[in-house]
């Protein structure tokens, strides 16, 4: 580990491109570095079943685009990869979008700028389909003075249209070709959730970023980041999170910093300076602030999801608390939506459970229905032979899958909507609950889950409708 700590210490180049922006006395404290992994397999382990929220760590995989088979080229279009050619900002991308009315048509993206408050808002934010519209708004504004041209923001870029995924072959959102969820194969299965339905493309220059939030559902995040440099700052869980975030909520700490801001960094768990090629995981029901540093745009992406560890299904449960140290208010995705996302969460428990009664997942095929299934790297083989192989790993899935039900069940629409597959597969991972029978449910099943329909049988309740095959995204926003 020593090793491995020592290469994420900041040279002389990073150091003075860190001049003028957060405290280097943050990057320097050794209690808020990052955890770095070394191996594709490790940080897969880690994703899989490393708890990441207690203590909070970062955990970071250098070259990660590299040793995942993630890269630039193969993950991101060719029309968005031609735009950003030669762009150093949001506003250059957003120009050379405009110069294209045919990748115009094709997504939509939020365009962010920072008010005299210091605050985050989106540019014409109900009309989220027209993004011409609002880049043309964009582009008057910074002309007339009215929005900082170096500090506009692209998040969440993605297609307008759901379309197959080229791997997966389930309906999405997402921009990218390929992701952590097609390098895990199988395995991704063995969540409580994954989103990459709505996963996000975000890009910036120096000095622009996002503003201080806690994403509206308490899950974690896997970034990607192709291109630049960006500090995160991260916050510890619970009342910390909630009082910073309710001071500061989408404020930007873009320098100069004020010194209440100054105050509110110092109180960070962790603040890490992310590198291209970093692939890295923490949670996003924190705290955190970005804030790109370097020269070259900063571009990533991330995907949403809840691992089965118990102490991170125990704080996704508490995203729609009334009161105490989780509760958000607005902030927070509304009750209605998240049993929507329960419901989502109910689909991945019954596709573990129909893994682990052919023989887990190192049984599985490998969850490829898409169009350019077959161009799957040899590279994912390997990964997933070292992870069969893992006897440790196989155990600690099946007791997290356990503990998960076990959580699960204690809360009401849970409870009430755990198919019996589902508590018999719990039971035969050691749990030792009440199988109460639920109430049947009626599913969709969509791409490598399943490209045709398969039922169950359905309630009457409205709460116990079925679900909507669309997983249902709180807006990550890195």
């Amino acid at each position: 580990m020593a090793q491995a700590q020592s290469r994420y210490r900041l040279s002389g180049a990073e150091r003075a491109m860190l001049q003028g922006t957060w405290p280097l006395g943050l990057l320097d404290d050794r209690a808020r570095e990052p955890r770095i992994v070394e191996s594709a397999e490790e940080f897969l382990r880690e994703v899989l079943v490393g708890e990441h929220l207690e203590d909070f760590d970062f955990v970071v995989l250098p070259k990660g685009t590299e040793l995942l088979a993630l890269s630039w080229e193969d993950c991101l279009p060719d029309d968005i990869r031609a735009a950003l050619r030669d762009c150093n900002s949001a506003t250059d991308f957003a120009r050379q979008l405009r110069a294209r009315p045919e990748v115009v048509e094709r997504y939509r993206a939020d365009i962010e700028y920072v008010d005299r408050k210091r605050q985050q808002r989106d540019i014409l934010r109900k009309d989220k389909l027209e993004l011409g519209k609002r880049i043309d708004e964009a582009i008057r504004m910074a002309a007339a003075g009215e929005a900082d041209a170096d500090l506009l923001y692209i998040a969440e870029m993605r297609l307008r249209v759901e379309a197959p995924h080229p791997l997966g072959g389930e309906g999405v959102k997402t921009v990218c070709r390929r992701d952590v969820k097609d390098v895990l194969g199988p395995y991704a299965s063995w969540t409580l959730y994954w989103d990459r339905y709505d996963e996000g493309f975000f890009a910036g220059g120096a000095r622009s970023g996002k503003g201080l939030h806690v994403d509206q559902v308490l899950w974690s995040n896997v970034g990607k980041n192709w291109s630049g440099h960006k500090l995160i700052a991260a916050w510890p869980p619970g009342e910390v999170s909630k009082q910073v975030a309710l001071e500061l909520y989408d404020v930007l700490l873009s320098p100069p910093l004020s010194e209440r801001e100054l105050q509110v960094l110092g109180m960070a768990a962790k603040v890490v300076l992310i590198r291209p090629g970093d692939v890295y995981l923490f949670s996003g029901g924190v705290a955190h602030a970005v804030l790109c540093v370097s020269d070259e745009i900063c571009l990533g992406a991330y995907e949403s999801l809840v691992t089965l560890h118990p102490k991170h299904v125990a704080h996704f449960l508490r995203t729609s608390d009334s009161e105490g140290p989780f509760c958000l208010d607005k902030y927070s995705m509304d009750e209605k939506e998240f049993r929507d996302t329960k419901d989502d969460c109910i689909d991945q428990l019954e596709d573990a459970a129909a893994q682990l009664a052919q023989g887990g997942p190192a049984s599985a095929p490998v969850p490829l229905a898409g169009p350019c299934a077959s161009a799957a790297p040899a590279l994912w083989r390997g990964l997933l032979a070292a992870l069969h192989s893992d006897d440790g790993l196989q155990r600690t899935l099946r007791d997290h899958y356990a503990s998960c039900v076990a959580l699960c069940a204690a809360d009401a629409y849970f409870r009430q909507n755990l198919p019996q597959r589902v508590l018999h597969a719990a039971a035969a991972c050691g749990w030792r609950g009440a199988a109460a029978a639920a109430p049947k449910r009626r599913r969709l099943l969509l791409g490598g889950g399943g490209a045709a329909q398969a039922t169950s049988d359905s309630t009457s309740s409205e709460d116990d409708a079925p679900s909507s095959c669309v997983p249902r995204t709180g807006g990550c926003t890195i």
